[in-house]
């Protein structure tokens, strides 16, 4: 059987390609596709089973790709025993949010531990710096924070910057 595919995007892009591929890989897709469509059917409605050609044209679409990709996490589906057992078949998109955000946590901590000891602060003047530098946390919020006038955190903040700008420039 022979079903072909189009190129949206990259370097191939509006290129069609057409592939031979045996009829009987594709008993199992026709199958499934048939079972899934007919499980979100209505009671009255008809379900035939489709090409394979109609099944990947679907599952080319920019509009499936992106409902797959986002927000389609998890799903569930009936085996492929054809038992009446579901099971949730996980997503073939691997997730790195969990990766990213300790990488992002270590490159943090590791600026913290710079800061407190390559400028050679005081304990009270790193917790400064990391708090309005790196936090980003206003000058007032953090003098609320420690209970200090805001003008006195304000100035000794600007002597430490100029302190630390005589020692790096």
């Amino acid at each position: 059987m022979k079903v072909t595919l189009k190129y949206d995007q990259g370097i191939k892009a509006n290129e069609v390609v057409g592939l031979e591929i045996p009829a009987q890989e594709f008993e199992q897709m026709i199958e499934n596709d048939y079972q899934f469509r007919l499980a979100d059917a209505k009671e009255d409605e008809v379900v035939e089973r489709r090409t394979p050609q109609e099944i990947l044209d679907e599952m080319n679409r920019a509009e499936y790709n992106s409902w797959q990709t986002h927000n389609k996490r998890h799903t569930v589906g009936v085996s492929s025993i054809q038992e009446e057992n579901v099971f949730e078949m996980v997503d073939l998109f691997e997730d790195w949010s969990q990766m990213e955000a300790q990488e992002r946590q270590e490159d943090y901590e590791e600026q913290c531990q710079r800061i407190r000891n390559e400028f050679k602060l005081k304990p009270d003047q790193a917790d400064m710096m990391i708090a309005i530098c790196l936090d980003g946390m206003l000058v007032k919020e953090y003098a609320e924070l420690i209970n200090e006038d805001q003008w006195v955190v304000y100035k000794r903040f600007n002597r430490i910057k100029e302190r630390q700008r005589k020692v790096l420039y």
